[in-house]
């Protein structure tokens, strides 16, 4: 498997284990990304059972820094539920990603109250967070 998706698939199995609770919504947007890349969904136990760390994210380009973040998000809301071990979390991968941390903040912020975002419409927003390699 592509390093870089594998790598993505554990942040998202360490978010939605971040409230000791692994929702089904959360295991089936997941699995959704292992289908979508023609993965065999198992490869979430694996991830579960045998854990890697997440290391430094900074070699992400800047669009795979979006991707990440944005479902990264979209995961936290999907089971309706957004708690603070989700999102100290997702602060802390949006800062290893490189995004500014107050205007992530923010934007956690707005999508938690809401609950209803498109990935789309949170993509865009992710889109026009501060990033350090937006001026490259």
């Amino acid at each position: 498997m592509n390093p870089i998706l594998r790598k993505k698939l554990q942040i998202l199995v360490f978010l939605a284990l971040a409230d000791k609770e692994f929702a089904d919504q959360e295991r089936e947007f997941i699995e959704k990304i292992c289908t979508r890349n023609e993965l065999d969904p198992q490869i979430i136990d694996e991830l579960i059972n045998d854990p890697e760390p997440i290391g430094s994210l900074g070699a992400l380009s800047y669009s795979k820094s979006v991707e990440y973040l944005t479902d990264s998000i979209m995961l936290m809301v999907v089971d309706g539920k957004v708690l603070p071990g989700e999102i100290l979390f997702c602060q802390d991968i949006a800062i290893r990603l490189g995004f500014s941390k107050m205007a992530t903040d923010d934007l956690i912020g707005i999508v938690s109250d809401s609950k209803s975002i498109s990935r789309e419409q949170l993509e865009r927003q992710v889109f026009e967070l501060p990033h350090a390699m937006k001026s490259i």
